[in-house]
């Protein structure tokens, strides 16, 4: 090859390196041995908090780009000093839909993000807090302000250089300085949760050290851990880009597992929606839908018939009502224990005897209960009254007797209620002299239907 054509090639390398560069996303892998770099071990990594998620069974996954639609309840996104403005809309929407995220900034690109959840963030050159770490003013000692799953065991928390939360709208303070100053607060949104730190550097090796630091961190990713369904923490440090859109629902605390797996296999076919076909692909999905519908139509409409079609399957059968004759003894040789059919002819009976009574039609639904008491007892005596108002009220709530007796129907009266009620109305029947039969016959496991005359 000539020395000009090994010069185009080396330029066309060179190009196309250029193109495959500007095309990925820009890195935010911190510099090793950097601040919070998650593999380093010196004073200012992260190597003690890739370790104790470890712990509690989540895996930590660095990003150097953010794509929303790609976390789900799975995961605990963890924001930590980012250098791109985090979308406040994207933010809301993503704990709106049962996200969980942890937003770790004191003078990042996180302050919108922070005011959309009611914070407000702010610089101070000395935090006023009631005592120092070592009498050195950049490392303020937090205290605790509020009992939480998250301050569980932690009595102060060591900080440095922080700024301050000096506005908190709908979260719940749980650290902060003697002067009102919020360092950690936590909050629920709709069905997602969220917690943010206004000093990130808590969570480097060195600060780590302090015990309240490290029961602090422990607690904070087992308030967001989903109970233990969380498998992953998402951390995104420094100059990382974020795009797309959260998922319209994530998770739901108070939905059941099969709700989980619907959402789930939606979730699954919204992605295969998003696979486009090729030509061949179609047509091999048209033959075989094509093959399985004409073989429904083989067995749904065989060619030949074995009896003259005559338009009996659109005829519709109604069962029998439950005030059937014949069906009110089989029921009872059955052992039904429903006597709902028979209490309702024992009210039209004592309907009957009222109305005669007090002139009044259907009395126990046009007439309320002290009136009819007072009617009654004057036309028949006290007696007469009592008996009315022993029953007024369990007459009333029976059904009608074509609801009772109806297929559908679900009323339901035990035979003692029953017996208790058959008492009561002949005692009624008694009180107001009027001819009653003896007894009333209704179905039970020794009964017999009564003889024809």
């Amino acid at each position: 090859m000539t020395g000009a054509g090994r010069a185009a090639v080396v330029a066309l390398a060179a190009a196309a390196a250029l193109a495959a560069a500007a095309a990925r996303p820009a890195t935010a892998q911190p510099a090793p041995g950097g601040d919070y770099d998650p593999g380093s071990r010196t004073w200012n990594g992260l190597s003690t908090l890739a370790r104790l998620a470890d712990g509690v069974g989540l895996d930590v996954l660095v990003v150097s780009s953010l794509e929303w639609s790609d976390l789900d309840d799975t995961d605990i996104l963890l924001l930590l000093y980012p250098q791109q403005v985090v979308d406040p809309g994207k933010v809301a929407a993503f704990v709106n839909a049962g996200g969980h995220v942890v937003i770790a900034d004191d003078f990042g690109a996180s302050a919108d993000a922070m005011q959309r959840l009611g914070l407000l963030r702010a610089e101070v050159g000395v935090a006023q807090a009631r005592r120092y770490h070592q009498d050195r003013t950049w490392a303020p000692i937090a205290d605790v302000v509020a009992r939480h799953p998250i301050t569980a065991g932690v009595d102060e928390v060591v900080c440095n250089h922080p700024s301050v939360l000096t506005q908190v709208h709908g979260a719940d303070t749980l650290v902060g300085f003697s002067g009102g100053d919020a360092v950690v607060v936590a909050g629920t949104r709709g069905t997602g949760r969220y917690v943010v730190v206004s000093d990130p550097s808590i969570f480097i090796n060195r600060m780590m050290q302090f015990d309240g630091n490290l029961t602090l961190t422990v607690n904070l990713l087992r308030w967001l851990d989903r109970g233990g369904r969380a498998d992953r923490l998402v951390l995104l440090v420094g100059d990382v880009p974020m795009y797309g859109e959260p998922r319209p629902f994530i998770d739901d605390a108070g939905a059941s597992s099969f709700d989980r797996k619907i959402h789930d296999m939606n979730h699954w076919l919204g992605q295969w929606n998003d696979w486009l076909l090729q030509g061949a692909a179609m047509k091999a999905i048209g033959i075989v839908l094509a093959v399985l519908l004409i073989a429904a139509m083989v067995v749904a409409l065989p060619f030949w018939r074995r009896h003259q079609a005559d338009g009996r399957w659109l005829r519709l059968e109604r069962p029998p009502r439950k005030d059937d004759l014949e069906r009110a003894v089989a029921a009872a040789d059955a052992g039904s224990d429903n006597f709902a059919v028979a209490a309702t002819v024992l009210r039209d009976l004592a309907t009957l005897a009222l109305a005669r009574v007090t002139g009044r039609p259907d009395p126990l639904f046009t007439v309320a209960e002290p009136e009819l008491v007072a009617l009654v007892a004057a036309a028949r005596g006290r007696a007469a009254g009592d008996a009315v108002a022993r029953v007024y009220r369990r007459l009333r709530a029976l059904p009608s007797r074509t609801q009772a007796a109806a297929p559908w129907s679900g009323a339901h009266l035990s035979r003692r209620e029953f017996d208790r009620l058959h008492d009561d109305v002949m005692d009624l029947h008694r009180a107001l002299a009027a001819s009653a039969p003896s007894a009333v016959w209704a179905p039970g496991p020794d009964a017999a239907p009564p003889q024809k005359a």
